[in-house]
Order: C-alpha cells, then structure tokens, then sequence
C-alpha cells in the first residue's frame, strides 16, 4: 500500500502558500509521497497559478455551486472529500496526513474529515486571530475549527503561536514563518527584466518605482458603504497626487468589480488604472515598483515588506499584528479620512527599509522537515527519499 500526504488546496492563495512545501517535497523524492488536490473552491481564480508553479493537482474535485450559502458549501466539501478518500484508499493509497493551509472552508472541512477519520491533520499559518468571530467573516470560525484536530500547528510568527498557547493548546506548535516569503523568494529575482503581461498596464514606465499605488479590495465585509468610502478616498488621492499612477485591480465579483467601475469616471481620474486582475506575476511585480498599497488583502500585508512598500490595512481588525507593530503597515479601517491622511503621509515619504516580519523564506523546508519527522515517530518510518 502506498503511503501519502494528501494536500487540499482550494483557492489561489492557499496554492500560493502551498507551492513552497509542494517544491521542497519534489527536491527531496524522486517519487514525492504527496497527494495534491484541488477542491476547486477558487476554480477559475486558481487555473492560472498552477502553470505559475508548475504544479499540477493529481485531482480534482467540485465544491462550488452557483447561489450556495455558506452551510451548502460546507456540507457538499465534506461528503465530496470524505468520498474521494474513500476511493483513494479502496485504491491501495494510505492517507497518512492531510496538510491545509489558512482559514478558508476548504480548509475547515479538511480538518473536520481528518478527525472523523483519525488522519493526523497539519495545519499550515495556524494561530492567526483576530478574536472576533465576524471580522473576518468566516475565515475567524473557519480557522478555530481547524486548531481543534491539528496534529501539528506550524504557527508562522511567536504571537500566533502565542494566540493558540491562549486558546489551551500548549503542544505540536512549530513557529515556521510564512511560506508566502518563500513563494516571493522564487520570482524576486526574476523582476529586473520582467516584461508585464497584462495588457492595460504595458505602456505605464515601471523604470522608476517612485509613483504607484496598488489598490486591492475584496473581503465581503467591504462591500456596500465600506467600498464606497474606500473608492472615495483613492479618487481624493488620485486627484491631490496626479503624478502617481493609482493601479486597481478588479475582483471578479459583481458586488466589488461592477461597484468600483460605476463609480470611477476614467475621463475624469486618468491616473486611475482599472485592471482586470493581475495573474501572480504581475501582481508581485506591480508590488515591487510601488511607493504603497491599499488592501484588506492578508496575502498583500505579508508580501509588500518584502519589497519595502508599506501597507494600509483596510481593514477594521486585522490577524497579522506583526506588520502593525513592526511599522511596516497601518491599520486604516474604512474611513474616507484616515485613509486620506496615512496615504498623503507615506506618499510623501519615499524611502523605507524594513525588515519582512513574517519570515526569512526558509519555512518551506521547516514545514517538510517536521512533517516527515512526526510520520517517522507515529508510523515507525516508511518513506524513503
């Protein structure tokens, strides 16, 4: 019987994350004793991404249905990932873990399946929190869940450790860093030359990085108001800062992208750019040529010190403090004002230097490294590079 780690991916950022350890697994094993499957949660978000890593899921499975609530998706992941290990293992293949990362639903229903099988769960970027159960909404619940069957928590700072440490969990915590510093590792170098792909952004001159602005917004607690207040603060700036190129990609969803262009006249703000969204690439790119960045994003916070660019967090709560207090990133909320005012003060303070928080790019192999030990002791060692 063969032995393996199933890896559930569902959505970008999650395969984002989830490459690093994929990598290091495929240096260490001709024949790498993993399972990746795409839940498909984030199906046409995700294509692209695959290609980006070169990495291709061995299956995958459907957990999207239009119009579905929340509870509809949760149930249809647990009977659809419940049957496909049933398969797997009707199939002669030992799950012997299950790895996931974040706080999304495919992640919840991952650990959830874990425990009622007995499969030793791993939970990657555990201990996040902002101790409140609607802000992130439901990526809070989602990610409690998950930290209640983790074997392991590879827990990517000391104060997410600290958080789980609070929550009564006092054991299997390893702080790893954030394998989002390693992703951005593989394609840093590669930006000195780097000719942009997306269409609407070619013509712009990234050869001085002085003057852009990246904008991302997509969290549901931003729709509505929060949005229209947000838009409103970029267009005063876009209007006081003429000189800088105000770069916006658009989420695919309606109550977001279709927002944003009805209310952004281009003929009247010419240094707004609204942009489809960016593939990986690119948007590290923009990233790396970019004075700030406007974002409810948690990728983004964790990126942009990498690159020197600091970060305002539209976001009322935040569960990366680590960016707050270390002075790369500034939680704004919502508010037209306060927006305004940070931005203004960072745009006309061009030079940083700061020291990425969330890791040194090294977690990847931490993470492989403790996953390999711990199926050694629990299982008396059977896989061999």
């Amino acid at each position: 019987m063969k032995n393996k780690f199933l890896i559930v991916i569902g959505t970008r950022p999650e395969l984002i994350k989830l490459a690093p350890v994929i990598i290091e697994f495929k240096k260490r094993f001709s024949n790498p004793p993993i399972i990746i499957l795409n839940t498909a949660q984030h199906k046409e978000l995700l294509k692209p991404y695959w290609e980006i890593f070169q990495i291709k899921p061995d299956y995958e499975l459907n957990f999207m249905k239009k119009g579905q609530s929340l509870s509809q998706l949760t149930a249809r992941g647990l009977t659809q990932l419940e049957k496909f290990i049933n398969t797997i293992q009707l199939e002669k293949t030992n799950i012997i873990g299950i790895l996931a990362q974040g706080d999304t639903t495919t992640v919840m229903v991952s650990s959830m399946i874990a425990f009622y099988k007995n499969i030793p769960f791993f939970h990657l970027e555990a201990g996040l929190r902002t101790f409140d159960l609607h802000n992130p909404f439901p990526e809070e619940f989602n990610r409690k869940v998950a930290s209640i069957s983790a074997q392991i928590h590879f827990a990517p700072t000391k104060i997410s450790k600290n958080n789980l440490k609070n929550e009564g969990i006092d054991k299997n915590i390893i702080v790893s860093g954030n394998t989002i510093v390693d992703a951005v590792n593989l394609f840093k170098s590669k930006f000195k030359n780097y000719q942009i792909k997306n269409k609407q952004l070619y013509e712009l001159s990234f050869a001085n990085h002085n003057h852009n602005v990246l904008i991302t917004c997509h969290r549901r607690e931003n729709h509505g108001k929060n949005l229209l207040n947000i838009i409103s603060a970029v267009c005063k700036l876009a209007n006081e800062f003429k000189q800088y190129n105000f770069i916006w990609p658009l989420h695919p969803n309606p109550n977001v992208g279709a927002v944003i262009k009805n209310q952004i006249n281009p003929t009247r703000f010419q240094n707004i750019y609204l942009t489809e969204p960016l593939d990986y690439l690119d948007l590290l790119f923009v990233l790396s040529k970019s004075n700030l960045v406007l974002t409810d994003s948690g990728g983004i916070q964790e990126e942009a010190p990498s690159f020197n660019v600091p970060v305002l967090v539209l976001r009322k709560k935040t569960e990366r403090p680590e960016g707050i207090e270390s002075g790369v990133a500034w939680l704004v909320g919502t508010n037209k004002s306060t927006i305004y005012n940070k931005a203004s003060e960072l745009l006309k303070n061009k030079k940083f230097n700061f020291k990425n928080p969330y890791g040194n790019g090294r977690a990847a192999k931490i993470v492989v490294d403790n996953l390999l030990n711990t199926i050694e002791e629990l299982n008396e060692g059977y896989l061999s590079p």
